[in-house]
């Protein structure tokens, strides 16, 4: 079965690419054909992003912008297309007139992304549950924005992010003393600056060199990275014992849950959002800062809970729900 996966470039976060990338790979194991469109429409960079909040509660809009994305699509004449991120909904009408079976991937809803005020989300909802209405399925990476979407008024099926393996448990137990903390997010806050100098003093980091602040952080126990590869990053990453997030934002779910489980590192963390919900929701536990040494002395149990989660969230069985849909 030939098979369209389509993001666009303005909201090509690291998460959703990652994401993106899994679901491909998961295709490719069982069996069917795939090509990856990465949609670069300057026009709707600009209407994401400078106007979003003005025209995106317009259907003529909408209009403008399924026609861009369904262009590409049908030239590659699929059976199946794959959109990820809500406002790729608008190409549905389109590909149906040429029987391409959609599947809207919902990661997130733009009105919360941008912050748009009541009113506005409230048009903006309106015409999402129009179009997306008209996929033959949604899905979403989430259990708790399937909860939100139902409120929606849409039925979205759960298909996790999911993961590679890319250590076992003996040899995250090989790994040598002192303890590392890895830091894989972005680096946008000054919370986030004060509680990783605050760690810096007793314990040895290792630390993504990305976002606004990378530059303030500096300290003789913090070891920073930045690689231009995701191999070249498993490489150096690997080695740290424990994963640290802190996020504030309230993101439905991280990409960095994913990404500590496939390293065997158990996961601490500080901040708010639904993505503590969903890591309940998935079985991984997630631990406070204060909990660092205690982990550290019952590093092995620890390792071994991980590992049965790492087992459970692997591609491409966690993703047997979205390829139960492709058979």
């Amino acid at each position: 079965m030939s098979i369209v996966l389509y993001t666009p470039i303005y909201r090509a976060s690291p998460g959703t690419q990652f994401r993106v990338n899994l679901v491909q790979k998961s295709l490719k194991i069982t069996g069917h054909k795939t090509t990856l469109i990465t949609g670069r429409e300057t026009q709707l960079h600009k209407i994401y992003h400078s106007l979003g909040d003005k025209l995106l509660t317009k259907e003529s809009v909408w209009k403008i912008i399924g026609k861009l994305i369904s262009k590409p699509i049908i030239k590659q004449k699929p059976k199946t297309a794959i959109l990820f991120i809500d406002v790729c909904a608008s190409a549905i009408p389109y590909l149906k007139k040429h029987n391409v079976n959609t599947i809207l991937s919902i990661e997130d809803l733009t009105p919360e992304y941008k912050n748009y005020n009541p009113k506005t989300a409230e048009k903006f909802y309106q015409i999402l549950t129009k179009h997306a209405e008209q996929a033959n399925v949604i899905i979403t990476p989430s259990y708790t924005l399937s909860e939100r979407l139902e409120h929606l008024g849409l039925k979205a099926i759960p298909v996790p992010i999911g993961l590679e393996p890319y250590i076992t448990p003996e040899e995250a137990l090989a790994r040598p003393s002192p303890p590392t903390i890895l830091h894989a997010g972005q680096l946008n806050t000054k919370k986030q600056i004060e509680i990783l100098l605050n760690l810096a003093d007793k314990y040895k980091l290792l630390v993504h060199n990305f976002g606004r602040l990378a530059d303030k952080l500096k300290h003789p126990n913090i070891e920073k990275y930045r690689k231009l590869t995701p191999k070249e990053a498993i490489n150096t990453v690997k080695r740290a014992h424990l994963g640290l997030i802190l996020e504030y934002r309230k993101a439905y779910t991280l990409s960095r849950l994913y990404f500590h489980a496939s390293l065997l590192q158990p996961i601490i963390v500080e901040g708010e959002g639904y993505w503590i919900e969903e890591a309940r929701l998935l079985g991984m536990k997630l631990h406070s800062l204060k909990a660092i040494m205690k982990i550290v002395e019952n590093y092995e149990q620890h390792i071994r809970d991980y590992a049965q989660v790492q087992k459970k969230l692997s591609i491409p069985h966690i993703h047997k729900s979205l390829l139960n849909l492709l058979q």
